[in-house]
């Protein structure tokens, strides 16, 4: 159903006002002719944030219900932004099943959009005529609440990744301005202390600054690494590719990314050639890099507990031997060690003793991982913490976080 797959993309672009501006959804969901293609974008947003509320099926809903279910995961997947493993492990629920509720949800999104278009949408009519200032304060408003939340998920990111997922999202966009977005970490990986999708938007509204600005250029964002944050530079090139702004609308959309940029927590400069901005320049804190070593054979479980320590600005390195544990506790020195006692030939009670029993490794927490109930004969043997499998990603990170004082 072309309506259908409509409903999807612009989901996926839920973020990206400038690509909601030509959506087709736009015209027939918001077809006040009045609007502008922005505020028309905006409305689209709300329109879309206001349907998944409608598939909340209140607080008496049995938590794990289809209905409890399916709104939750479009709050994770399109809300919150996390990708599709990650909705998945939080649902306890595989990526076939994720798969198949992400499709029933989308469906039932479509019946609610469907209905309130046919009902003429005279709420949505209402709240469509915001004269300009009052759109403006809306989206600051709605700034805030995205930090507000974003605030309660994981603080931490990498740069590298946050880049890599801003690429589909502007294809389209930088292909149609003759730009190039261009940017070289050098191989390096720069854990910052912002949250995921806060970050993705604030680098998207600086892009999109300049995507509306200039045509045939390059927007070349690099990197310098401090003691204590990261100075990212994002620069138009050649600088003369600006258009001449004709100056109130402009100071209103500088005034809307300095405000963005302090949801963040951050600072932002912008460059100036005469009255031209060519560029800006953003204070990007580090997150502390806390190392956890995980000591286990099992790829499955070393993928799992890397993507719930990575959102919270955890380096982990992984050990599929007792000799590779004790080699690595030595060289890199970890804040947390996590041991599994079922390995072959030594197990974790072997690398146990030897990490207590190593002058190098003895005051290096160790917390010990089993499927069975052994916290007791764990803790006497020298073990800091028992942790029973499976765990939860709550149960690792804040027993973690307590051993690091964090």
């Amino acid at each position: 159903m072309e309506f259908e797959e409509q409903v999807a993309d612009a989901y996926r672009h839920l973020y990206d006002l400038v690509y909601l501006r030509t959506h087709p959804l736009a015209e027939f969901l918001v077809p006040d002719v009045a609007l502008s293609r922005k505020d028309r974008a905006w409305r689209l947003h709300d329109l879309l944030r206001e349907a998944v509320d409608e598939l909340d099926p209140g607080p008496h809903a049995p938590a794990f219900s289809r209905e409890w279910r399916r709104h939750r995961l479009m709050v994770l997947r399109y809300i919150d932004g996390l990708d599709a493993q990650a909705v998945a492990d939080q649902l306890a629920i595989g990526r076939r099943h994720f798969y198949r509720e992400e499709q029933a949800a989308i469906e039932a999104i479509v019946r609610v959009l469907w209905d309130r278009r046919a009902e003429g949408s005279a709420s949505a009519g209402r709240k469509s005529h915001l004269l300009a200032e009052e759109r403006g304060s809306a989206a600051v408003d709605l700034m805030r609440v995205e930090a507000a939340r974003a605030t309660k998920t994981g603080r931490y990111t990498s740069l590298d990744e946050a880049l890599a997922d801003l690429a589909p999202l502007l294809a389209d966009l930088l292909e149609d301005r003759g730009l190039l977005f261009a940017y070289d970490l050098d191989g390096r990986t720069f854990r910052i202390s912002v949250e995921r999708s806060l970050l993705r938007q604030l680098l998207l509204a600086l892009i999109g600054y300049f995507a509306e600005r200039a045509e045939q250029a390059t927007l070349r964002l690099s990197a310098e690494q401090g003691d204590t944050a990261l100075l990212l530079a994002l620069r138009i090139e050649p600088p003369s590719a600006v258009e001449q702004q004709a100056g109130e609308g402009d100071q209103e959309r500088l005034a809307a990314l300095d405000e963005l940029a302090r949801l963040c927590g951050v600072p932002l400069f912008p460059q100036l050639q005469g009255s031209d901005v060519i560029g800006f320049q953003v204070r990007l804190p580090i997150g502390p890099q806390t190392t956890v070593l995980v000591v286990d054979d099992n790829e499955d479980t070393i993928e799992l507990i890397g993507r719930y320590l990575g959102p919270q600005g955890y380096r982990m390195v992984a050990a599929r031997s007792v000799h590779q544990a004790m080699e690595l506790a030595a060289s890199i020195r970890p804040q947390v060690i996590t041991v599994d006692l079922m390995m072959p030939e030594q197990d974790g009670w072997d690398l146990l003793h030897l990490l207590l029993e190593t002058s190098d490794t003895a005051d290096i927490p160790v917390v010990v991982c089993s499927v069975l109930s052994q916290a007791e004969l764990a803790l006497s043997l020298g073990a800091t913490a028992f942790l029973q499998e499976p765990f939860s990603e709550q149960a690792l990170i804040e027993l973690i976080g307590d051993l690091v004082g964090r």
